[in-house]
């Protein structure tokens, strides 16, 4: 059955300055069709891909995942540290004991420095850099050189 002009005209809205549209009619059984659809296709595809893994797992390893390494959790294997950065505190440990060692000097006997600290050693450093440069040796005296006689033929 055909639309009268005056049903068809019914749904024009006009507007305050004459401009004219058509109602807003969103068939709302499509969209919930639209997207129904969708999650059951999205769900088919979930259950396929776990398949395919399973089955992929299975051919990889037959006999399960292999044992976890008697290494796992050690604070180093081989030289990779294996802790996070953020937990480790033995490089600054070592290197504060180094920086300590380097500030108070070593010796033989508790208490006795073998070597200046390095404060000290920079002092003579700079001390050394800005004193005048030692006065040049005297040239030796030149000797005369008796001349080669020439060869005989």
């Amino acid at each position: 059955m055909k639309k009268t002009q005056v049903e068809l005209e019914s749904r024009v809205i006009v507007g305050a300055h004459g401009v004219a549209a058509e109602e807003d009619h969103i068939v709302m059984s499509k969209v919930v069709g639209i997207g129904v659809g969708s999650l059951v296709i999205f769900a088919v595809g979930i259950v396929w891909a776990y398949a395919i893994q399973v089955r992929t797992m299975k051919e990889a390893q037959p006999d399960g995942p292999p044992p976890i390494p008697a290494a796992m959790g050690q604070y180093e294997v081989g030289i990779v540290n294996q802790r996070l950065f953020e937990q480790d505190w033995h490089a600054e440990e070592k290197i504060g004991g180094q920086q300590q060692a380097l500030k108070a000097g070593w010796g033989d006997q508790p208490g006795v420095k073998a070597h200046p600290s390095l404060d000290e050693a920079m002092k003579t450093v700079i001390t050394k850099q800005n004193a005048p440069p030692p006065p040049a040796p005297a040239p030796a005296p030149e000797q005369p050189q008796e001349p080669t006689p020439a060869p005989r033929q």
